[in-house]
């Protein structure tokens, strides 16, 4: 069951890079399993491991997509056979989709994390009232209203500078989904979160995408402690 997940998050992984590519155009539409190359826009195909049109290799997509497996596979480890597994489902591709976006161009897009955001809500609370967890979905909505509150007063503080308003408008689905499964694993999102910011700043510097004065996207970090904390709760990480 544990290795279907990952399969699944494999293929999710690359409908997000697809979603996430053509939504930094808003008048394009939105095609999964294309294979879009992200430095031309061609519809290479995945079969492809080189784009044809500009000779971009494929590297960054395996990468995301193999995070995505793992992710996938700890999180039916953590959650188990519910009908919220699948709005977990929903949030690593949308939040896959918003991880690339950020990497690609700095950006989260409102037009897939707005949109997004509320049809798992909505799928979240439907799931939960099946399966009888209105406790956890109470816990879920208070934690996104803090993540949310706690995004909004470091917005203010450091003025946008670092952390931008698409950040902000990211923890709620964020809060929502760490906090479903407890209050201990919002906590260790936010603090895996600082850690890997640090992580991901030294690295955009190492590969020459960024200087220290560069503004770098906190998305990706805020992402992968997410993933990192739901996945882990159902190993090695307290509740």
């Amino acid at each position: 069951m544990i290795f279907l997940a990952g399969v699944v998050g494999f293929a999710l992984a690359l409908a997000a890079h697809d979603l996430a590519v053509q939504a930094l155009d808003d008048d394009r539409p939105l095609r999964p399993f294309v294979g879009i190359c992200p430095r031309c826009g061609d519809s290479r195909g995945w079969y492809r491991l080189r784009c044809k049109r500009c000779g971009r290799p494929i590297a960054r997509e395996l990468s995301i997509a193999l995070g995505t497996s793992f992710a996938a596979a700890g999180f039916i480890n953590t959650i188990g056979s519910q009908w919220s597994l699948l709005a977990y489902g929903g949030f690593l591709l949308l939040s896959s989709a918003l991880l690339v976006s950020d990497l690609e161009a700095f950006r989260i897009v409102d037009r897939l994390n707005l949109r997004g955001s509320a049809v798992l809500a909505v799928s979240l609370v439907l799931a939960a009232l099946a399966d009888g967890a209105s406790q956890a979905l109470l816990r879920g909505l208070l934690g996104a209203a803090a993540y949310f509150a706690g995004a909004l007063l470091l917005w203010l503080v450091v003025r946008g500078q670092g952390f931008g308003a698409g950040d902000v408008k990211l923890a709620p689905q964020l809060g929502l989904f760490t906090t479903y499964v407890s209050w201990g694993t919002l906590g260790w999102a936010v603090f895996t979160t600082a850690l890997l910011g640090g992580v991901f700043g030294l690295v955009m510097m190492l590969v020459g995408r960024a200087g220290m004065k560069t503004e770098l996207p906190y998305g990706p970090p805020m992402i992968l402690g997410a993933w990192i904390a739901i996945a882990g709760a159902g190993f090695l990480l307290p509740g």
